[in-house]
């Protein structure tokens, strides 16, 4: 476990990152010069495979390389009483920030949103928001409260939406179809945020909460957002990864079947690419080689 105090020190330094990251307007990242990308789906605390993820991305050997994760709370590990364990997570994420400042994102999910606006989810009768502030107690004693105030602070400038040099746009999720007529792109390239965009329906629940994968409402978001190709997480998956449609790429990256995608960030891509970009973590190659796949 880090030291509180060290600890401390650098999701502050994560936060100072995270606004500086270049390309940032509020919200809303657009990425000027990226040779590759690498995504991730929904980790959900799963360390094994975000230490496998960070393998696979091997930044030091690739400056030019950007890494995208997302969804990092609320997870199964857990502590000997019972708590949430996955602000490690959080811990590896602000450790990465500052070491690759320019090259290390994290779009904000509907599990972080939740926690940071004190929206309840349950699941198993559990209440994950609980469980994680207890997890923060659990590990850091007297310095719990300062802690969980920073890694608040962190949430409020994470992005909900990235834009690679190539058009391809990453979110969590995307306004569902009621929404998406009247959703207006200007709220994720504001600095400030009301009640109301946070509430359900508002400007950024949507991008956070919505679970709707019809083309016709993909194609909507994706000309407001002015990009051709979506990559979204928020559904789990069977087998980590889902083309629900012509234009979206859907990932999982929380278990065994856990996928991520790498694709080249300065040319032209079409889901073909993205599709041959799919990499299992388990085994590290794309998953029409795991023998474990379903025919």
């Amino acid at each position: 476990m880090p030291d509180p105090v060290k600890l401390l020190n650098t999701l502050r330094r994560a936060r100072e990152a995270f606004r500086a990251t270049p390309g940032r307007c509020g919200r809303f990242v657009h990425i000027a010069d990226a040779e590759s990308v690498v995504v991730a789906g929904d980790l959900h605390g799963n360390l094994t495979n975000f230490k496998k993820l960070l393998e696979l991305a091997d930044l030091a050997r690739h400056p030019r390389r950007h890494l995208i994760v997302q969804e990092l709370i609320h997870g199964g590990q857990r502590y000997p009483d019972g708590s949430d364990a996955s602000h490690r997570a959080l811990d590896l994420l602000a450790a990465l920030k500052c070491q690759y400042p320019d090259r290390v994102h994290m779009l904000l999910g509907n599990h972080e949103m939740a926690q940071w606006t004190c929206r309840q989810i349950l699941k198993a009768e559990e209440d994950l928001n609980q469980l994680f502030r207890l997890g923060v107690e659990t590990a850091y004693g007297r310095q719990a409260e300062q802690i969980y105030s920073a890694y608040e602070e962190l949430f409020a400038v994470m992005p909900l939406a990235i834009r690679t040099p190539n058009r391809v746009l990453l979110s969590h999720s995307l306004p569902n179809g009621k929404w998406i007529g009247d959703w207006d792109p200007a709220c994720l390239r504001r600095e400030e945020w009301t009640e109301e965009d946070l509430a359900l329906g508002g400007g950024l629940y949507a991008v956070a909460w919505g679970r709707d994968s019809r083309l016709e409402t993909v194609q909507q978001y994706l000309a407001k957002m002015d990009a051709d190709l979506l990559i979204t997480g928020h559904i789990p998956l069977a087998h980590g990864f889902e083309f629900p449609n012509d234009r979206q790429l859907l990932l999982d990256s929380k278990d065994d079947n856990g996928c991520i995608c790498r694709f080249a960030g300065d040319k032209p891509v079409t889901r073909s690419d993205l599709e041959a970009g799919l990499i299992r973590l388990a085994t590290g190659r794309h998953p029409a080689d795991s023998a474990s796949d379903p025919q």
